[in-house]
């Protein structure tokens, strides 16, 4: 996390408000950091916010996130032979980089490490398309 943000020791920072010039400053308290990450990680897995833990920890001077959750899965039974889908591992890495990206890009603090901890499987019921 940048220093003038929020460091790992529970202290808050304050940034400029809008550059040179203006004055106040804004202060991006750890909760809200927090509510913004576990929304976008359960967008980003398919399930329910309430469902999805975040811890925010300093890594290296960037936001780290630990994220611990279940994944949404088709239910298996309900999808057709032969139906190429992602990997699990490829989901997980793909929902590590909209983490860091979606987060970063809403917050405004560089997020470096996403650790994702699947606690579970929420199995989804995919419906069939009849031919």
């Amino acid at each position: 996390m940048p220093a003038d943000s929020h460091d790992a020791s529970g202290r808050e920072g304050t940034l400029p408000a809008g550059g040179p010039g203006y004055p106040g400053h804004i202060t991006v308290r750890p909760q809200a950091l927090n509510t913004v990450a576990r929304a976008v990680s359960a967008e980003s897995l398919g399930v329910d916010p309430s469902q999805v833990t975040v811890t925010l920890r300093d890594d290296h001077g960037l936001l780290g996130l630990e994220v611990a959750t279940p994944i949404s899965m088709p239910d298996l039974g309900t999808i057709g032979p032969g139906h190429a889908g992602t990997t699990l591992l490829q989901r997980l890495d793909d929902a590590q980089n909209d983490i860091r990206t979606t987060t970063t890009r809403i917050t405004g603090n560089q997020v470096g490490r996403v650790d994702i901890r699947v606690r579970g499987a929420h199995i989804t019921e995919e419906r069939r398309v009849p031919r």
